[in-house]
């Protein structure tokens, strides 16, 4: 590491030592000048002494910086990184051998060693250091592998990178676009076979997350089979009840893909479990791959909305149109005279279609069930001096007959939101019949739309909400929004801004609000294999206020497995847990905790499906490996061709030692050498004086 010094000097500054000597010799010649104790060669040596030395001090008062000059040297940096994904043991050539190649990438790196720095590296979803190899990876992501690599060493002398892989990836992007940033050339080691061998499997599943208890939902199972020419897969989907459904497809060519759409029953709540399965063909490369799980939550979360009418009208189909959009719900319409306090008990949400009329007083259906959300419709047909006293949040006097009124949204309104465009639509729409008369809000509540008189806005409501402790209440103070659908489609082409009204509408009513003191859930209902499962946990006070004083433990059990025990890290008011990664298969757990002298208990269940991804492409791409090397200024080699790597980074120009020069200016104070040679000096006019008996 060359050090090489540099004062910089101008013409004040050879004036200041100029000075500087001459100060010193002033203060010499005082000191000794007049002294006769001792012989003139002592007098001499003491008076050069003092001289340089008192030169030295008044020198470094205004001493010009010292410019340094520091060079290092930097090595080549190769790294090698390889791929420990399962992939190789499936697409590797019947001949290749894992434990030999392994012994040949350390006898590299040793090789390389003498020559450059050498950093080693094994990856599949993520990267470690080392060539700790058992290629048992389930993901593979070659993108991920190189960005780290190019985070980790940037601003380093970086001469190559040494690349094997089988070119399989099933995470991240094209490696082919990841590697275009990296700073340096890419030598690949091509690995795998690229000929396809004989295999049946499952390449993907596609499948929604969610279905609804009762339906039928649609899975798609996209098959492979190589050297199987007019062999027939029977493909079979099974559940915890048997085999749900069977389908026999012919293979027609040797390399052969197809999608198979396949019919399920939702017919259990709760996280169900499918397993799609081919029927093994005997002498495959892998019957792994024969199958796939998937997990689907079936839910029953469908609100049933009833719409108690007093006649038929058009509104009633509009609304239910709109409702049914979202598959959430379900409709049924009934008229007043028919309808019956079991027929509201068993609904989630009310809509009451000008109702209480003259003709039906259906109250007192009501009245059994206060804490159903109700959506009244006012009209023509509605008695509204019953319809005020039936409920806690309008009155309404009636002054006349119906009048037109167009909607304004107004601005704060709160309790949900509407599109910036459905905004802009209601605006446009035509007017509804509204009752006229002198209208009064007998508690507060949110008004979303307010009354358009001709050019006139008032603040008379037009669709408002409350809430009370028992339900919530939403009232629509005109008929007519039969009318908004038709002109939503015919402006539109499209119900878009009347369907998100009205299911908005439904949503805030039929909402339900979580009244439990302790809740734990899982992030998601199924997790991959190779995931962190993350578990978060909420404990209120009576207050219901966000508490985490106590502490909150959580057992976890696989089914028919072992059972794991956590204690959850506390957030700023709330817990969470990360329990790390667990093997495929169901688990159940509980969370227990105690607040004051209270106990509480939460369970629930989640998913951990096996991760089988690598078992499903078999088939090297050493295209991709070749395209990275060549684009990077590097060369693809195969497995055997190792030894070669020496040489072609010998051969490669960029791959050269880098000097550095740091440059940069100090204070001569600042250097030790300057302290040893004035107590170096002093210390010779000590010893010369002391010697002469001067002191």
């Amino acid at each position: 590491m060359p050090l090489l010094f540099q004062l910089h000097f101008e013409t004040i500054t050879y004036l200041w030592l100029l000075a500087s000597l001459l100060a010193g010799m002033a203060y010499a010649y005082l000191l000794y000048s007049n002294s006769s104790d001792h012989t003139k060669s002592v007098r001499n040596y003491l008076f050069l002494i003092r001289t340089v030395f008192i030169a030295l001090i008044v020198f470094l008062l205004f001493a010009p910086p010292v410019k340094t000059v520091d060079y290092t040297k930097e090595k080549p940096l190769i790294i090698i990184a390889q791929d420990n994904s399962a992939s190789l043991s499936i697409s590797g050539i019947k001949d290749f051998n894992k434990e030999k190649y392994q012994k040949e990438l350390k006898a590299l790196e040793s090789e390389l060693s003498g020559l450059y720095e050498v950093r080693t590296f094994n990856f599949d979803s993520d990267i470690k250091e080392g060539l700790n190899l058992n290629f048992n990876g389930v993901i593979t992501d070659i993108s991920f592998a190189l960005k780290k690599i190019t985070d980790q060493f940037t601003n380093r002398n970086i001469g190559a990178l040494i690349l094997g892989s089988d070119g399989i990836y099933n995470r991240g992007i094209n490696p082919m676009y990841a590697s275009t940033n990296f700073p340096a050339a890419i030598y690949t080691i091509a690995l795998g076979d690229t000929i396809p061998k004989r295999d049946l499997l499952i390449s993907n599943v596609k499948h929604n997350t969610i279905a609804y208890l009762g339906n039928q939902f649609q899975i798609e199972a996209e098959l492979e089979a190589f050297r199987l020419r007019g062999a027939k897969a029977s493909v079979k989907v099974y559940s915890s009840s048997g085999i749900l459904v069977s389908k026999e497809i012919q293979i027609d060519s040797d390399e052969f893909r197809q999608t198979v759409p396949l019919i399920l029953p939702a017919d259990k709540k709760g996280v169900q479990q499918f397993i799609i399965k081919i029927e093994p063909l005997g002498n495959e490369l892998s019957e792994l791959n024969n199958e796939q799980t998937i997990y689907v939550e079936v839910i029953d979360g469908r609100q049933k909305v009833l719409i108690i009418a007093h006649s038929p009208h058009p509104d009633i189909a509009a609304i239910k149109q709109s409702i049914e959009v979202n598959r959430n719900y379900s409709v049924k319409v009934i008229m007043a005279a028919d309808v019956s306090v079991a027929d509201i008990g068993d609904s989630d949400l009310v809509v009451m279609h000008q109702l209480p009329s003259a003709t039906y007083n259906t109250q007192s259906l009501l009245s059994e069930h206060v804490s159903k959300p109700v959506l009244y419709v006012l009209g023509s047909q509605t008695n509204l001096t019953a319809f005020s006293n039936s409920q806690n949040l309008l009155s309404l006097v009636p002054s006349g007959t119906s009048q037109e009124v167009s909607a304004v949204v107004k601005a704060d309104f709160y309790s949900f939101s509407l599109s910036d465009e459905t905004k802009r639509r209601i605006g446009n729409w035509g007017p509804l019949l509204s009752p006229f008369g002198n209208y009064a809000l007998k508690a507060p509540g949110g008004i979303l739309l307010s009354q358009q008189i001709g050019k006139l806005v008032t603040d008379k409501p037009l669709l408002f909400f409350a809430e009370s402790e028992q339900n919530r209440i939403g009232i629509l103070a005109g008929e007519g929004i039969w009318r908004w659908r038709l002109e939503d489609y015919q402006e539109n082409s499209n119900h878009n801004a009347s369907d998100e009204l009205l299911q908005k509408t439904m949503q805030y009513l039929s909402s339900k609000e979580d009244k439990r003191k302790f809740r734990v859930n899982p992030s998601k209902n199924a997790f991959d294999e190779n995931e962190q499962i993350s578990i978060n946990a909420e404990l209120y006070n009576d207050a219901f206020e966000l508490v985490n004083i106590p502490d909150v433990s959580i057992s976890i059990k696989q089914k028919g497995g072992k059972s794991y025990s956590f204690l959850f890290s506390r957030t700023s008011n709330a817990y969470s847990l990360i329990a790390g990664t667990l093997p495929p298969g169901e688990y159940q757990f509980t969370a227990q905790t105690t607040l004051g002298k209270v106990n509480h208990k939460a369970e629930g269940k989640f998913m951990i499906s096996r991760q089988d991804a690598e078992l499903r492409q078999t088939i090297a791409n050493h295209q991709l490996m070749n395209t990275i090397a060549v684009q990077s200024g590097g060369k693809m080699i195969y497995a055997d061709q190792i030894s070669k790597l020496p040489e072609l980074l010998k051969s490669n120009q960029n791959v050269k030692t880098v000097s550095f020069e740091d440059r940069k200016y100090e204070e001569p104070v600042n250097f030790s050498i300057i302290f040893f040679l004035i107590v170096g000096l002093l210390s010779l006019e000590w010893f010369l004086r002391k010697r002469n008996g001067l002191i």
